[in-house]
């Protein structure tokens, strides 16, 4: 009898495994609105740095331009919400890296930094995931006219 019972928990057990280790993946590989995957909470924003030129960044900033009003994180969120994504590994979004590439950084007050990497069509959100964009490509001239308005605002 109790090796029977010893049976059933070994297989109860393994089923458990399996299931988990399958919803885990489906949930990985099913598309996603971009928003949902970036954290953004209005309440505890605190400041956004934008870089569309890496080359254009000051010597003594990390970003082409800083602020911590909120409305420009807004804008940009707003903008992006429109997308969706499907995760995808570190090669699919190095095979993309190119110069219509963008980045910023959202802090919060109370949680760690949001910090996007983006191309045309692949999204890395750090620490570690990465995205194709599957009803794109991003708008790269809206996101260059998005970075030119705030950079004459915010560039310090």
């Amino acid at each position: 009898m109790k090796k029977n019972k010893r049976t059933y928990v070994i297989v109860g057990i393994t089923t458990l495994i399996l299931i988990i280790v399958s919803l885990k993946t489906f949930n990985d590989l099913r598309e996603r609105n971009i928003d949902d995957l970036i954290s953004y909470k209005p309440t505890d924003f605190y400041s956004i740095g934008f870089t569309k030129d890496r080359n254009n960044i000051p010597v003594d900033r990390w970003s082409e331009w800083w602020t911590n009003d909120r409305k420009p994180a807004d804008e940009l969120i707003e903008f992006l919400s429109q997308y969706r994504v499907k995760k995808v590994n570190e090669e699919a979004f190095n095979d993309h890296l190119n110069k219509d590439s963008f980045e910023f950084t959202i802090s919060n007050s109370d949680a760690n930094p949001i910090i996007v990497h983006a191309v045309k069509g692949h999204v890395h959100i750090l620490v570690g995931n990465y995205y194709e964009i599957v009803n794109g490509p991003i708008d790269i001239e809206w996101i260059r006219k998005y970075n030119e308005k705030h950079l004459k605002s915010y560039r310090e």
